[in-house]
């Protein structure tokens, strides 16, 4: 299988990219339940629901931003970029059946009988970092193609209300799961522009809930593990 030539798979640095901070949890949170699937020992069935019940809330939000992108990129891009628009509505439709049969296995493994919950559990893993590995690929694609599609089309300003637009198409308990994400994901100074980009998205309400629920409570624990 050919390799990308990587220094040819760059964004436009120097333009708004609205893909950038929910693209850095997702990519973080990839990587990070890949790892957990690899370790766990299924036949530990508490430890083993706890893992599964966090890959739900990834798969669920996921779900949630690729179908938040959709609504909010689609109409722009529908007038004057049909190819790219189909291109990209047809990546997210196949996005949507891989985590339906992700779904699947899920029930699998919590019905499945002791002798085979080690064997349903490395299956989830391997389906995962197949699912994980196609996503990457899906989100590089988003940040160089359709992004130049919509730089060309769109000012930065314009490009920032998109992001925004997206955001707010996110429930609050996706919301919670993309925050513990972005949190680990991002430098002090991107958690900054961040968090006032999501306060201008969901408002002074649900964002002071998302800040004393899990922001703060997330802050404090890595303060307290860095002393």
């Amino acid at each position: 299988m050919p390799y990308p030539r990587l220094t040819k798979c760059m964004p436009d640095e120097s333009r708004y990219n609205p893909f950038f901070f929910l693209h850095k949890a997702l990519r973080f949170g990839h990587c990070r339940m890949l790892s957990a699937l690899g370790m766990q020992d299924f036949t530990q069935e508490e430890p083993a629901e706890k893992l599964l019940i966090k890959l739900g809330q990834l798969s669920g939000l996921s779900r949630a931003a690729v179908l938040a992108e959709q609504e909010t990129l689609g109409p722009l891009l529908e007038s004057c970029r049909s190819d790219v628009a189909a291109s990209t509505s047809h990546d997210h439709a196949s996005h949507i059946t891989a985590l339906a049969e992700l779904d699947s296995l899920m029930r699998a493994m919590r019905v499945a009988i002791a002798p085979r919950r080690n064997h349903a559990g490395r299956t989830i893993y391997r389906c995962y970092a197949l699912f994980a590995a196609a996503d990457l690929a899906r989100m590089n694609a988003e940040e160089t193609v359709l992004l130049a599609a919509l730089q060309h089309d769109l000012g930065d300003a314009e490009l920032r209300l998109a992001e925004t637009g997206i955001f707010q198409k996110l429930s609050q308990g996706e919301l919670d799961t993309l925050m513990r994400l972005m949190l680990p994901a991002l430098s002090t100074a991107e958690l900054g522009t961040l968090l006032s980009q999501l306060e201008a998205a969901v408002g002074p309400s649900l964002f002071a809930a998302l800040v004393e629920t899990t922001v703060q409570p997330l802050l404090s624990s890595a303060s307290s593990a860095a002393a």
